[in-house]
This record gives structure tokens, C-alpha cells and sequence, in this order.
């Protein structure tokens, strides 16, 4: 995001018990706040960016963009209507989850129909966008080098992808009207060898576009709970170099299948940390419990974690969650 936000809070996952009721955990007070969402149900969730707002789909193909706190309510266009999605051929969870990523521009409650909805969706992870009022979504077309996103961060009227090699692709939606034509690709930021089999976020923050690999989610086995992170390293990007950052200062990332967060942290948070939850999403439907393991504090300056939730919270389709 190019503008700083408060530390969000985790959504903990749906329970059997009472679906209807669900928990949010501030981190900077450690108090956990209930509140009741039957709109959220069944629901596979992603955090879009801005507080309170989630992307949220069903088993039957309906999107919607949620505001949790006035209770706004975005039809839209059906699942089915975006490029690659066979609904024949998709089944249950597979079919819930298409869409991977999930990005606003700008707060619909304050920009009513000047906004954009970025999203990453199928397989292999292309980019896709919706503006208010229009009956479907534009695909950017898959011949576009290195289009296998891994994250997507908007600054000043640009969308900007990150693949899972590193590569960076710009999105130029300064004009009313977009082109894929009006994307370029800038070189292979990130060492092959660091980002290659690891997840990547992308965000802009204080000036800085930062590229963050984690390391750890892909080291998962059917039936083994054994993956987590082991490391996270952060780069700043230039228009064709990049430099590994080890201190950032008085800033907190807040990562995992949401939208990625560079924020100032409140008290009862702390600077030079990334605070994760569970992204290893080929884990979810292969445990017995779902996600929701891997979630920490990490520190950048010695590389230690600790915990930020100290609770239990799974979910196959919606583990916990920053929003």
C-alpha cells in the first residue's frame, strides 16, 4: 500500500459451533473482540488492504467485497465470468478458492466508483481487475512474461505483480482506460536461487518498493505438519537492481494470503518484525485440522520468532487472517 495503516487485526477461523460468531484479535491491546457475521458463513475470505474489508466467495461461485464494521456489501461479478474458470470442472474447496489474491486501490467507502479490484487468480496465478459498475472482469493476457504471481501491492495509479521468481510486472492504470499493453516488465529483481520454491510478497511503503521471500512454506508432504518459516529476507527494488534491506526501521510487515502490509506499529507491536500467518495453502485441505499452524512474529534484525497468537485457530478453507 502507499500509505502507512494501523495494525490490522486477525480474523481467527470460523468454528463448527456457533459459524455465525467470529473472533477478532487486536495485537497491539491482546484482546480478542466477538461480533456476529452470518454474511460470512461458509465464506472463503481475503484481507483486500484496507481495514475492515474482505473479498469473500461460495461453494456456488458468488463474490462479494464485505466491509465488517458498516457492513457494506459489493456484488460482484460471478466467479465463472473469470478468464480460465471451467465450473464444470472445478470442484468444492478447489472451485471456492480460485482466486488467490484479492487488492483495492483505494477505500470503497471513501471513493465510491473510483476504484480498482485487483485480483491473482487460477492456475497459473494471472492477473485479473474489476471497476465498479462493470458486468465482468478484464484478464491481463497469459502471454505476458513471467505472469505466475505470487503478490500484487498498488502505489500512485499502478498495479505492481510479483511472480514467484521475483520478476516484477507494472500495471499502469493512470488513464481511464487499461491496455495489457500498458504493462512492462521489469528484469528478474530477486536471486533466483531465493525466491525460486519460496512464497513472495510485494509491498510499497515510505517511498520503497519492498519484495519479501519467505522461506519454509513449500516444505510440506501430504500428512506432514512439518512446514513453517524458516527465514524471511527482505529487498528494496530500483528500476533495474535490487539491495537486500536488513533494518527497516520503526515498520512492521503483516503477511500471509491477504493482502501484504507495511504499517507503523502501534504500542504493543514492535518495528523491524513481519507478523505472519499460516500461507502454505497446499497444507489446508491436507490436514485434519486445516491451516493455521504457521503464524509468528519474526525478527529481522537476529531472525528469532515468538508468537503473536497464542491461541488455537484452523480452518481448511479460511485460517486466520489479517484484516
Amino acid at each position: 500500500m502507499a500509505v502507512e495503516v494501523a495494525a490490522p487485526l486477525l480474523m481467527l477461523a470460523e468454528k463448527e459451533e456457533n459459524a455465525e460468531i467470529r473472533e477478532f484479535w487486536n495485537l497491539s491491546k491482546g484482546v480478542t473482540y466477538t461480533m456476529n457475521f452470518p454474511e460470512l458463513v461458509g465464506k472463503y475470505c481475503v484481507g483486500v488492504g484496507f481495514p475492515g474489508w474482505l473479498f469473500t466467495a461460495d461453494e456456488q461461485g458468488h463474490m462479494n467485497l464485505f466491509h465488517l464494521f458498516s457492513r457494506t456489501l459489493i456484488n460482484l461479478p460471478d466467479m465463472d465470468m473469470l478468464q480460465g474458470f471451467a465450473f464444470q470442472e472445478e470442484l468444492g474447496c478447489d472451485r471456492i478458492t480460485y482466486v488467490q489474491k484479492a487488492l483495492l486501490s483505494s477505500d470503497p467507502l471513501s471513493s465510491t466508483d473510483d476504484y480498482v479490484l485487483a485480483l491473482i487468480q487460477g492456475y497459473p496465478r494471472t492477473f485479473a481487475f474489476w471497476r465498479p459498475g462493470s458486468k465482468s472482469f478484464t484478464s491481463v493476457d497469459s502471454t505476458i512474461p513471467y505472469c505466475a504471481f505470487s503478490d500484487i501491492t498498488w502505489h500512485d495509479g499502478h498495479f505492481y505483480g510479483v511472480s514467484f521468481m521475483g520478476n516484477i510486472v507494472i500495471f499502469d492504470f493512470t488513464s481511464d482506460y487499461y491496455s495489457t499493453t500498458a504493462a512492462r516488465v521489469i528484469m528478474s529483481q530477486i536471486p533466483p536461487r531465493v525466491a525460486c520454491s519460496n512464497k513472495v510478497y510485494i509491498v510499497y511503503s515510505m517511498g520503497e518498493l519492498l519484495v519479501i521471500n519467505r522461506d519454509g512454506c513449500h516444505n510440506f508432504e501430504k500428512g506432514d505438519d512439518s512446514y513453517g518459516v524458516k527465514q524471511f529476507r527482505v529487498y528494496k527494488i530500483n528500476e533495474s537492481s535490487y539491495v537486500e534491506v536488513k533494518d527497516l526501521g520503526n515498520r512492521a510487515l503483516f503477511l500471509g494470503f491477504s493482502a501484504t502490509l507495511a504499517v507503523e506499529p502501534p504500542p504493543g507491536c514492535q518495528g523491524n518484525r513481519t507478523y505472519f500467518t499460516d500461507d502454505c495453502r497446499e497444507a489446508y485441505f491436507c490436514m485434519d485440522r486445516g491451516g493455521g499452524k504457521d503464524m509468528g512474529v519474526y525478527n529481522l534484525l537476529d531472525g528469532t520468532i515468538v508468537p503473536h497468537y497464542t491461541g488455537q485457530s484452523y480452518h481448511k478453507l479460511t485460517p486466520p487472517l489479517w484484516v
